[in-house]
């Protein structure tokens, strides 16, 4: 039976791998997932997709763009994806998916000294300005629950784009997790001591490799598997925390 079982994932990799020689894999400048580091792009997610490509043996490019464009190249190349990709209602159908990679919940963040800004649920934050990326699933969230822009939003070229405006109380709420909060603040050489999680933000499901609809299914089923074995090896939750700020 593992003589048959061997074969099979054998004649799988050929096949998967004949198909698709190479995967160009899109990101944005979004630390500690994804960022460029003397010229190369790292970061949590990408060593976990790196890894993952190495496990199914095809060759892998990293190209890191603003999320919009990452975005639309990667729907544009039949042999590409895109990642850390939040899956929504709106996405679900343009993509094919693995995962969950690394990710945590997504909050509101205030700065601990704004106790002027007191949430309860989603409605109460259009009292204030919230920083969003352009064309990131946040700005849909808020977009759908009728915020607009000038009024209500903020739009940067990337989600931590607005962390220097925010410390000096320019911007009043950003969303962040207890995973990227801290990475985002050490850039300025502060804490979560300075700042406080507010509301969670539901219905967002995680961070994903979205893969182009042209890319091999069995390529795909691959690549999930090999993530499966990642995390059931502690070998995923490693990478998670090297990537900590100490």
């Amino acid at each position: 039976m593992k003589a048959v079982r061997a074969l099979y994932w054998l004649m799988l990799s050929w096949s998967c791998c004949a198909a698709a020689d190479e995967l160009v894999l899109y990101t944005e400048h979004f630390p500690p997932f994804s960022y460029e580091h003397d010229g190369v792009i790292t970061g949590t997610n990408t060593e976990i997709v790196r890894r993952l490509c190495e496990r199914v043996t095809i060759s892998c490019r990293f190209e890191l763009y603003p999320w919009r464009r990452a975005f639309e190249h990667a729907l544009a190349n039949p042999q590409a994806g895109l990642y850390s990709t939040s899956r929504s209602k709106e996405r679900d159908a343009m993509f094919q998916w693995v995962g969950p990679l690394a990710y945590t919940t997504p909050y509101l963040y205030r700065l601990k000294s704004r106790g002027d800004i007191q949430l309860q649920q989603v409605e109460d934050a259009k009292g204030y300005m919230i920083a969003v990326a352009r064309g990131d699933v946040f700005e849909e969230y808020f977009l759908e629950k009728g915020f607009r822009y000038g009024q209500h939003l903020l739009d940067f070229e990337s989600k931590s784009a607005a962390t220097p405006l925010f410390l000096q109380g320019r911007v009043d709420l950003m969303v962040s997790s207890e995973l990227v909060m801290p990475v985002w603040l050490a850039d300025y050489h502060q804490t979560m001591e300075v700042v406080e999680a507010t509301i969670a933000l539901d219905g967002i499901a995680g961070n994903f490799l979205a893969l182009n609809p042209d890319v091999p299914v069995e390529l795909v089923e691959q690549l999930q598997a090999q993530l499966e074995l990642m995390r059931q090896s502690g070998e995923f939750e490693a990478i998670v925390q090297s990537f900590q700020v100490k």
